[in-house]
């Protein structure tokens, strides 16, 4: 094997033929041990040679000194030994012609700079044999699919591994085993789990690749901390679909410790976790805050192919369970089906009035005795043309184990995915087992359940944008050199990217305010001008509807008092007069470049009240001005927008061509480091005005 031979495929990569146990022991106590036991107990058809220079034999295998001497080179090669003997184990995998290695040892880039360069050292050993490297920092491979167990965790001291077509690619080994023991619970397994750690030389993109094209998995599941390769991300979650394979992901680092110290707005709004959210949203990789309910969520896709779910029945033993059921449906923000006719009737012969409208209240049944009663409420519930999914919420009650079977058996003859949720103790443990043997998705969580039916929701509500339309031509030539802007440069360059701005003049004292407030005309408005002060309002430093040189005399006096007095570092360098800008309401424009994703645009509710309201949706570029539209009309201020209580309808047409303009800036600025914000920008009935702007524009990326 040499570097002019093409890349191995993951796939035979994960079915080896042989496999080297460096450090291979009998002591169930090191990892060496566990490892050579747990490919015997799962069966691996291949052969094993155990490493160790003290011994000879090793639980009735011949073992082996080094890789160097074994009859054959080894496929594949883990080791666990001291930071400080990785290196030289590496070389010696390489010399011997190993395929691929993995690296359980930690320390490396994942401990600092020194660790990071021996890291480098063992990529440029492997390349320069051709060998690729799974690791450093690392739990290994759970490959049921191939009956291949290279991972020392305790959740796999089972008799048989579980296998469902759920393949599982995880930035943290810990979480892999957890997962995999909640999955056995639940008599669910995976096609295939593998932890990538650092992700020295093979990374999740390598195994999210592999998973697309497996013909044993239908459900990708991801746990992200960071993406090595945007792009190649993006590509790959358009294989996903291309594919039909669902592909769920929980993302570690949802929150920006610092995001307060930010240069703007759309910094803190836009940060590296919301940019990953908007692609994620944008290319339907299905992003969950819990890892067990994206289990539960992969569980049910994998039985139920391309099944899409809008709204969802729940049927439950308790009225109060039930009540609370709904509410938890209800903040996540899935409708409850309502029922046709003939649902209707077919409920009604069954519960008395009320009891049966959804959510269907179990022990609301006309009659005491009904034989398959869970059977026929739910057969009768989920045939409805609307009811999608069914949330069973089980509380304690008589003969839980035969009610869990017949919802079960009633939703599977409906052709509708169920997910039930166990909330007694003890008492349902007849259930569980029950699902378990069936492989039935089931959860002792309502937050659980409800959070895999939101995503599901989400899953398959998605369809594709609509392509780009070219932006706007644009007449300005950004900075060369790096730069922040104030206001008043910030708005010539949207003046000359043709986005409506006020008129205003910058004037250095109170008495140049006085002469020349004439050429914007009263009634203005003036704010104090400051390379320190990023929001002016939060230090009284904007005066509204001046009408005269009297009223703006007295404004001025009062606004640079208060600064001073809020801000006593700061440098005034003068006021800022403007003409009033009318408008009914106001947005949050902006745009950054995400280092990973490129341009961003963050559009939202404007004003004084961005960081409360938190309400903003991202747009990755491209993005087309339909994109833009609906963005703006799925925000809480959408009603403001359309025009509320009698109030004329602002002028959305204007709002979406002054976002496109910032785009075309952003995409101007590609490769740069970026920020641009404009807040508010002021809608009325007819056009928009940005009346307030900065910018942040450095070097390029690196």
């Amino acid at each position: 094997m040499n570097t002019s031979d093409p890349p191995i495929p993951i796939a035979a990569l994960l079915s080896p033929r042989s496999v080297a146990v460096i450090g291979a022991s009998e002591d169930q106590g090191k990892f060496g041990g566990r490892v050579l036991q747990m490919l015997l107990r799962h069966r691996y058809a291949g052969t094993i040679y155990p490493i160790n220079p003290n011994r000879k034999e090793l639980l009735g295998l011949e073992a082996y000194p080094s890789v160097a001497v074994t009859p054959q080179a080894p496929d594949m090669a883990i080791m666990a030994v001291p930071q400080a003997q990785v290196k030289a184990r590496v070389q010696e995998c390489a010399d011997r012609g190993v395929r691929c290695a993995i690296i359980i040892t930690a320390r490396f880039s994942d401990a600092g700079p020194e660790g990071a360069a021996i890291e480098a050292e063992l990529v440029a050993i492997a390349r320069a044999a051709g060998m690729r490297l799974i690791g450093p920092n690392c739990l290994g491979v759970i490959s049921p699919a191939n009956h291949l167990v290279l991972c020392s965790s305790p959740a796999l001291d089972v008799e048989t591994l579980p296998r469902s077509p759920i393949g599982f690619i995880t930035q943290s080994g810990a979480l892999m085993g957890t997962l995999f023991d909640r999955a056995t619970a639940m008599g669910i397994g995976f096609s295939h789990c593998v932890s990538v750690g650092n992700q020295a030389d093979l990374a999740l993109c390598d195994f999210i690749e592999f998973l697309i094209d497996d013909p044993h998995t239908r459900v990708i599941c991801s746990y992200i901390e960071g993406v090595k390769s945007p792009a190649r991300f993006v590509q790959l979650a358009r294989r996903a679909r291309a594919a039909g394979k669902p592909w769920l992901a929980v993302k570690a680092g949802r929150t920006a410790a610092g995001s307060s110290a930010a240069f703007s707005h759309t910094a803190s709004l836009a940060g590296d976790y919301a940019v990953l959210k908007a692609v994620c949203e944008r290319e339907n990789i299905v992003l969950l805050n819990d890892v067990f309910a994206m289990l539960l969520l992969a569980a049910a896709m994998a039985q139920h192919p391309a099944h899409r779910v809008a709204q969802a029945v729940l049927i439950s033993t308790s009225g109060g369970s039930a009540a609370l059921s709904a509410d938890a449906l209800s903040d996540a923000g899935i409708p409850m089906t309502r029922f046709g006719e003939t649902a209707r009737e077919a409920l009604a012969t069954l519960y008395v009035p009320g009891q049966a409208d959804n959510p269907v209240d179990l022990y609301g049944a006309k009659v005491k005795e009904v034989p398959d009663f869970g059977y026929q409420s739910a057969l009768f519930a989920m045939r409805d043309a609307d009811a999608d999914i069914c949330l069973a919420v089980i509380t304690t009650a008589p003969g839980l184990t035969a009610l869990a079977g017949e919802l079960a058996q009633g939703c599977a003859e409906a052709g509708k995915p169920v997910l039930q949720v166990m909330q007694p103790g003890a008492l349902a443990n007849g259930p569980r087992a029950l699902l378990r043997q069936s492989g039935q998705p089931f959860t002792d969580s309502l937050a659980e359940a409800v959070e895999a039916i939101r995503a599901w929701r989400a899953w398959s509500a998605w369809r594709e944008q609509e392509a780009p339309e070219p932006l706007p031509a644009l007449d300005f030539a950004p900075p060369a050199e790096s730069a922040s802007l104030g206001e008043e440069e910030a708005k010539a360059l949207l003046h000359a990217a043709g986005i409506p701005v006020n008129r205003g003049v910058v004037v250095a004292d109170i008495e140049e305010a006085l002469v020349r407030a004439d050429e914007i005309g009263y009634p203005l408005v003036a704010k104090i001008v400051s390379p320190q002060i990023v929001h002016k309002t939060e230090v009284g430093g904007v005066a509204l509807d001046l009408h005269d040189a009297a009223a703006l005399r007295a404004a001025l006096t009062a606004m640079k008092r208060r600064v001073q007095q809020a801000m006593p570092e700061a440098r005034i360098e003068g006021f800022f007069l403007q003409a009033m800008a009318t408008g009914t309401v106001e947005l949050l424009v902006g745009a950054r470049n995400d280092p990973q994703f490129g341009p961003v645009l963050i559009v939202g509710s404007g004003g004084v009240w961005v960081e409360l309201m938190k309400d903003v949706v991202l747009l990755p570029l491209p993005v087309s001005a339909a994109a833009v539209r609906e963005a703006l009309l799925s925000l809480r201020i959408a009603p403001l927008l359309r025009g509320y209580r009698g109030a004329e309808p602002v002028d959305l047409d204007a709002a979406v061509d002054a976002v496109r303009r910032l785009a075309a800036i952003a995409e101007r600025l590609r490769g740069r480091d970026f920020e641009f914000e404009v807040n508010p920008l002021k809608l009325g009935p007819k056009g928009c005005m940005a009346v307030d702007a900065r910018a942040r524009i450095g070097e390029s990326f690196q």
